[in-house]
C-alpha cells in the first residue's frame, strides 16, 4: 500500500557532553567512555555535528541509547519525538551547539544567552532568537490513501490485548500474573523533519523511523511506554522515497540514508526503533512528503505470556 506523508521543516543532530567545568568530545557511539549520563549536558561544536550524531543515535537499538543518551521510555517529554533526538536532549530539554545554550520548546529550538539566567528568559519566549524546528509524529492514513503526522496511528498496525503472564529478567526471574492494565502492541513508522542552523545558513534533515513498542493503557486512554520485555522477530523491506510537491523523488545526495531492509530478531528486547531514510537540504523542501513502501513481518510476545497473545503483524504500507 503506498501513502503519502506530508512533512515540513526540522532540525537535527550530533554531540559531546559537558558539565559546567568540563567537556567530552565523543570518539564514537560504540565508544561509553566518551559519552556519560552523569553528565548534565550534550555539546557539539557546530549543527553539523548535532545532525551526524542524531543518525548515529537513530541507529542504536533502545539499549544502548539508554546507556549513551538521555533517552528512556520512562521519561514523559510531553511531545511525540524520536528516540534519537529524545536522548540528546537533557532534563530541562537542551543542548550545546558552539557554546550556545540551545532550548527546545513547543516543536522550535531556541538560543539562550549563557550570560544571562536562563528561567528568565524561557519566560519571555517571543524575545529569543530561533535557530531551528522540529515536525514529528507517526504516519497515519487518511480517507483517500493519503498519510500525515498525527497523534493515532493506522488501527490495523497495533493490537490491543491483556497479559496474562509475564516472566522477569527475560524469562528466569520473578513471575507476574494477569494485569487489570490493558497492553497493546504497536508497530509505525515514525516521520521527524528537524530544521536547524542560523536563518539563511538552514538545513532541513527529513527522516523516517520503523518504530516497534509496546505500551499500557496508564489512565483515562492516556497510554505509555511500557517496560516489559518481549520475544521481537522483524523482517522488512523498504523502498520509501520523499517527493518534493509535484511527486518528482529528491534527487539523491551521498550523504543520503535509504536502508533497503531491516531484521531483527531476540528472545528478549525491549521498543525498537530503526532509521529507514534520512535526506538533508538546504533548508524546507516545498510540499515534501512521503511516499512509504514498507513491507515484511513484525511478530512480537511478551516474555512468558500465553501464545494467544503472540501478534504476527504483516505489514503492507
Amino acid at each position: 500500500m503506498k501513502k503519502i506523508f506530508l512533512v515540513a521543516a526540522a532540525l537535527l543532530g550530533m554531540i559531546s557532553c559537558e558539565s559546567e567545568n568540563d567537556a567530552i568530545m565523543p570518539q564514537g557511539v560504540g565508544d561509553e567512555s566518551s559519552i556519560s549520563l552523569n553528565k548534565e549536558i550534550f555539546s557539539f561544536k557546530n549543527w553539523e555535528e548535532f545532525r551526524q550524531r542524531y543518525l548515529e543515535f537513530a541507529k542504536l537499538d533502545t539499549e544502548m541509547l539508554e546507556m549513551q543518551t538521555f533517552f528512556s521510555p520512562d521519561r514523559a517529554l510531553g511531545v511525540d519525538l524520536s528516540y534519537a533526538l529524545q536522548g540528546i536532549l537533557n532534563k530541562d530539554h537542551q543542548f550545546k551547539v558552539a557554546g550556545k545554550t540551545i532550548w527546545f520548546d513547543d516543536g522550535k529550538f531556541y538560543e539562550l544567552d549563557n550570560t544571562i539566567d536562563l528561567d528568565v528568559q524561557k519566560s519571555n519566549r517571543t524575545a529569543l532568537r530561533q535557530v531551528g524546528s522540529v515536525i514529528a509524529g507517526p504516519i497515519t492514513l487518511g480517507s483517500q490513501g493519503e498519510a500525515s503526522a498525527g497523534k493515532s496511528i493506522l488501527d490495523n498496525n497495533q493490537r490491543e490485548f491483556r497479559k496474562q503472564k509475564y516472566i522477569e529478567n527475560c524469562g528466569t526471574g520473578a513471575v507476574q500474573g494477569t494485569s487489570p492494565r490493558a497492553f497493546k502492541y504497536v508497530h509505525e513508522i515514525f516521520a521527524e523533519t528537524i530544521t536547524s542552523g542560523a536563518p539563511g545558513f538552514e538545513v532541513s534533515q527529513y527522516a523516517i523511523h520503523l518504530r516497534v513498542k509496546l505500551e499500557y493503557n496508564h489512565k483515562r486512554r492516556r497510554w505509555r511506554l511500557s517496560g516489559e520485555r518481549r520475544e521481537i522477530s522483524i523482517s522488512v523491506s523498504n523502498s520509501s522515497v520523499l517527493r518534493n510537491r509535484i511527486g518528482q523523488p529528491i534527487r539523491p545526495h551521498p550523504s543520503d540514508i535509504n536502508v533497503g531492509s531491516v531484521t531483527f530478531s531476540s528472545q528478549c528486547a525491549s521498543h525498537q526503533s530503526r532509521l529507514l531514510n534520512s535526506i538533508n537540504a538546504a533548508g524546507p523542501i516545498a510540499g515534501a512528503n512521503w511516499d512509504i513502501r514498507v513491507n515484511g513481518v513484525i511478530t512480537e510476545k511478551m516474555v512468558g505470556d500465553v501464545p494467544v497473545n503472540r501478534w504476527r503483524d504483516t505489514i503492507n504500507w
